[in-house]
């Protein structure tokens, strides 16, 4: 088997890879910032018996690819497993505080498979400094992660389970009970952890920057997911 270093050249080759190359970390200089890369960071081991792990860039599903395209049997809760504890963890901070309706909304199917594929990584996934990156985008739904302050790097179930967290627990409400307006489709919401990141759910636009911020997108939006009816 080729060693990873050449893989890793392989993949970054490859048309279809519109992001940016997948170096390993020990590859990365350290004075080219985290901000010249597109979408968010990853860093995880592709391999079980990787030594040190791999830096890779771009969206959820890019970086998905990447590491399929290295490793086809990759399963991230056995390269890299997650304490379930530490996952949980991510929900039950006191200083996170969840509000819904602070964008426009996303649908909620779409946001499911974003949680899925978020999943689907494991390990690391962050964000520069006071920089927002889109995580996952699918039609026009989107998940983000915006860093407050420094360079942020979440654990990539975690980010996910905030996700799930907000579309599960936002626009739950129904309008004048009409069953033709679909139960809670329209998503909208953002957790903020400790003010130092924030996970944000909603509406995307795929052509658009990996760096675009949520607030980019007001609320109520063009409502194109549906409106977010909350339980009065």
């Amino acid at each position: 088997m080729l060693p990873k270093s050449v893989l890793l050249a392989l993949v970054a080759a490859l048309p279809t890879m519109t992001m940016a190359a997948a170096l390993p970390a020990e590859d990365v200089p350290a004075e080219l910032p985290a901000a010249t890369f597109e979408g968010i960071t990853w860093t995880g081991k592709i391999f079980r018996d990787d030594l040190e792990p791999t830096v890779l860039h771009g969206d959820a599903d890019a970086i998905y690819n990447q590491i399929m395209a290295l490793n086809p049997e990759y399963v991230a809760s056995e390269v890299n497993p997650d304490p379930e504890e530490d996952v949980l963890a991510a929900l039950s901070k006191r200083a996170q505080v969840r509000t819904c309706k602070v964008m426009a909304t996303g649908y909620r199917n779409d946001l499911m498979e974003a949680e899925s594929r978020l999943r689907s990584l494991g390990s690391n996934c962050g964000a520069p400094a006071k920089q927002c990156r889109r995580m996952t985008c699918q039609n026009t739904s989107a998940t983000y992660i915006c860093s407050e302050a420094n360079d942020v790097s979440v654990k990539c179930n975690s980010l996910a389970s905030l996700v799930q967290s907000i579309h599960q627990g936002c626009c739950t409400g129904r309008m004048d009970n009409n069953p033709e307006y679909p139960f809670g489709s329209g998503k909208s919401g953002h957790i903020y952890n400790d003010r130092v990141w924030s996970v944000w759910v909603g509406y995307g636009n795929c052509n658009h920057g990996s760096d675009s911020r949520p607030t980019q997108y007001p609320y109520p939006g063009g409502s194109n997911n549906g409106q977010c009816w909350e339980d009065k």
